[in-house]
């Protein structure tokens, strides 16, 4: 999975750290299907951890998914995500894709 960061932390740190809390955007994705059945794309992330490891700001930058109820929910969870401290005390932007379909689709 691409995506894109800069400075201050590793790729894989991200990328684990992303991973520890999926099941939260896999949560609003499950939302988003028990009322539009079938929806599936990829909605990019867009957001910055602070020099403490919080995020100063999640949005939406780019979806295929037309569901903003999922969209909004997930940029909401990812508020309270907490990232290792970056090196050297610099926020870091983060531009991420999460590819939601449904299981087995």
């Amino acid at each position: 999975m691409l995506f894109r960061s800069e400075g201050g932390l590793d790729r894989a740190v991200i990328q684990a750290t992303i991973a520890k809390y999926l099941s939260q955007v896999r949560a609003c994705y499950e939302q988003g299907l028990a009322s539009s059945p079938g929806i599936s794309g990829t909605v990019t992330m867009n957001f910055q951890v602070g020099p403490s490891g919080g995020l100063d700001f999640s949005k939406v930058g780019k979806s295929t998914l037309g569901h903003a109820g999922v969209e909004n929910c997930i940029s909401q969870r990812m508020m309270g995500w907490k990232f290792p401290k970056p090196l050297g005390g610099v926020a870091v932007k983060v531009s991420y894709p999460f590819l939601l379909r449904p299981v087995g689709g």
